[in-house]
């Protein structure tokens, strides 16, 4: 590099310095494609106030036009876009040296026109504008509207200049916008252009990719002006050209830029720049006429002024899912979602912000003060219903989109809305953290598939139970089994820990809350939203635990297999067994032939279903008596077994019976001995108040007795 002269530029307090150089290694081709010369003035500014601290500027006026270059306004050199990645990046291993020959880079590769990759996508027709405009996601409904219109607020402070378009407050003083879709046939360009600066720079740069502006412009302006107008009925407001290009890259349509032009002139200015006004009739109206001759038009449309900007829409449903990777053709079921406290609100944060099902909130609970840790709302709404909480989150988010309704009462009560939305929804996700909801859902004919989503106490672990798709497998009984698999697996110990909570959130002695961080909500909520949404396509019934160390954040799932339930309806109690236990007391059976062998059954009683669901058994204690024809079951170790059973299932399992085999050759029909048996089983059990439960397995039969 030779250098030329410093110069010096103070403005506003701040000083930027200017180092003038011829550049050239001697490796740009003479007679490059680009017409890069071998020697290049150009100008490296350095000024720390400038988000890019260095920065290159061509001083030669007729220096090509060419991709990765920043125009500037008002004629300005234009800056070589020399880094791919942030400077906050860049500056890491940045030097001088490296610097300038990143320089000698940009001149080598764009002399050849191979600085932008045939693998990338097409770059933007015209160079970044300073400023930047965000559309409302129902912009469409502004287009050619003379009752609704938008306005600017500006957003930012410097640049770029980042505005926001909100609807038009009348009387506000504010200069309102029409909002003028055009589309223009596609253009297939290589070279980013300097942006136009009146609509004639923009025709003629249409025309020169092969697409044109000036018919669109006309068609599209002729039919908006329906009806007569008067140049007063347009005056204080201006236009928003929306230009839409399609991109062609070898001969397919790759994408379609939209591409804004803000004009400061109304619809009726640019009516009479494009001779698309008749003369005034008496009451001073003018009528649209259409040009026979299109080349009898003036020209005084080309030297109205734009202001290029940015265009960025506002997010909607669709785009959301889009952006989520979310499989549109799964994500249009109707949903209940029973249950918007800390868990739930997390969940419906998520699948509102993906565009994930269509929801009905469902919970009778206010947000308070505590929930304020967990929960997704703010101090703002405290006393508010939950469901109206999130209902006003969600409209905050997706202003355009339908709001999920909300219902500010339990599921469980008699009301037309609720029993409309379990109706039309093919899902219920119960987040309730009780178990009056899914238990009282499972005997419910004229209810969706069920699925629980709970975290435990501790927030180390969550779990999904739920139903297969033709409800052959009831919530009530997979709940059996998932107690089941806590009594038998290792990570079971500790599952349900700290199930008792220990802080009093309120004035009364049950205001009792758990300890837990948000982060465990999050953690886990983030993997039910994802497992359900695989789940719910799936036809059979699931159970699943999710289980986190909190020393290293891992995360072990537990697929618990599952087995269909048989039901038994005796002496107004239904009694519920899953194969799966059936084959293992048929297994037990098997082991201790000839001998018979029993012992105590575990289980779910729950008094206002009227339903046993059987969980598991107990070993037999080794100081039970067992031969061919009769057992009698000891004592040895089970009060201890049993409260065990107690402590890992948080109380909820508990003696609900006994069983015992019968020998080869024997059926499954009760004996004398037997029905004296759950006759004292019975006498013992009622001083609670409780039923009895009875099992003989013999050899092909099952035999269950309620009592």
């Amino acid at each position: 590099m030779h250098f030329v002269e410093l110069r010096v530029l103070e403005l506003h307090n701040k000083r930027a310095e200017f180092v003038i150089v011829d550049a050239g290694d001697g490796t740009v081709a003479v007679n490059n494609p680009a017409g890069i010369r071998r020697k290049e003035r150009l100008a490296i500014e350095i000024n720390p106030h400038n988000c890019i601290p260095v920065l290159v500027h061509t001083l030669r006026k007729d220096f090509p036009v060419l991709s990765h270059q920043h125009a500037s306004l008002n004629g300005r050199p234009r800056t070589l876009c020399l880094y791919d990645t942030a400077w906050s990046t860049v500056e890491r291993s940045w030097t001088p040296q490296r610097f300038i020959e990143r320089v000698f880079w940009w001149l080598r590769e764009s002399a050849e026109l191979k600085l932008h990759r045939d693998d990338q996508p097409p770059e933007q027709l015209f160079y970044l504008s300073p400023y930047q405009l965000i559309l409302p996601s129902n912009y469409a409904e502004y287009f050619n509207s003379d009752k609704f219109k938008l306005t600017l607020e500006c957003m930012s402070e410097g640049l770029p200049v980042t505005l926001k378009a909100v609807p038009e407050v009348k009387g506000s003083g504010v200069k309102p916008f029409r909002l003028l879709p055009i589309s223009v046939p596609p253009v297939e360009a290589h070279n980013v252009s300097s942006f136009p600066q009146t609509l004639g720079k923009l025709h003629e740069q249409l025309k020169a990719w092969g697409s044109d502006l000036l018919q669109t412009l006309g068609d599209t302006v002729f039919e908006s002006l329906v009806g007569p107008i008067k140049k007063e009925s347009d005056q204080g407001e201006c236009i928003l050209i929306l230009l839409m290009v399609p991109r062609i890259k070898d001969g397919c349509v790759q994408r379609t830029d939209v591409l804004g032009y803000y004009v400061n002139a109304s619809r009726y200015d640019l009516a009479c720049a494009l001779d698309l006004l008749g003369p005034k009739n008496v009451q001073g109206s003018q009528h649209r006429v259409k040009l026979l001759l299109a080349e009898s038009r003036g020209t005084e449309w080309e030297s109205i002024p734009l202001t290029q900007t940015e265009i960025r829409f506002g997010l909607n449903a669709s785009y959301a899912r889009d952006m989520s990777a979310i499989d549109p053709s799964t994500a249009s079921l109707k949903g209940v979602l029973a249950g918007v406290g800390a868990l739930g609100s997390c969940l419906a944060d998520i699948w509102i912000r993906e565009g994930w099902g269509t929801w009905t909130l469902i919970d009778p609970d206010q947000l308070l003060p505590h929930n304020l840790c967990r929960h997704t709302g703010f101090d703002v709404f405290l006393g508010r219903p939950k469901t109206d909480v999130v209902r006003a989150l969600a409209e905050s988010i997706y202003p355009h989109e339908p709001a999920p309704v909300a219902i500010n009462k339990s599921i469980l009560e008699e009301d037309d809305a609720i029993s409309s939305a379990l109706k039309d929804a093919s899902i219920v996700v119960d987040v309730s953290t009780t178990f009056e909801v899914p238990r009282t859902l499972a005997v419910k004919e004229d209810t969706p598939r069920t699925v629980s989503l709970f975290l435990t106490p501790s927030g180390s672990s969550s779990v999904m139970i739920m139903e297969d798709e033709d409800r052959l497998q009831r919530i009530d009984a997979l709940e059996g089994q998932y107690y089941r698999a806590i009594l038998n697996e290792d990570w079971g110990t500790h599952h349900l820990q700290h199930h008792y909570g220990d802080r009093w959130v309120g004035g009364g002695c049950r205001d009792i809350s758990v300890r837990m961080s948000n982060e465990s909500i999050h953690v886990h909520a983030g993997i039910l939203s994802r497992q359900l949404r695989q789940t719910v396509l799936r036809k059979d019934a699931r159970l699943c635990i999710w289980s986190s160390d909190e020393d290293s954040g891992a995360v072990s799932a537990h697929d618990i297999s599952l087995f269909t339930v048989i039901s038994v309806s005796q002496r107004q109690w239904t009694v519920k067994v899953d194969q799966g236990l059936v084959n293992k007391l048929r297994e037990i059976r098997k082991l201790a032939l000839p001998n018979e062998t029993g012992g105590a059954i575990l289980g779910i009683t729950d008094l206002k279903n009227r339903s046993i669901v059987l969980v598991d058994v107990i070993p037999a204690p080794s100081d039970s008596v067992a031969s061919p024809t009769h057992f009698v079951r000891g004592q040895m170790g089970q009060e201890q077994a049993l409260e065990k059973a107690r402590h890992l299932t948080a109380h909820v399992v508990d003696y609900v019976g006994e069983w015992h085999s019968h020998p080869q050759g024997y059926s499954a029909r009760a004996s004398r001995d037997d029905e004296k048996l759950i006759e004292t089983l019975h006498i013992k059990m009622s001083a609670e108040g409780l039923p009895v439960v009875m099992i003989i397995v013999s050899e092909n039969d099952l035999n269950i007795i309620v009592k």
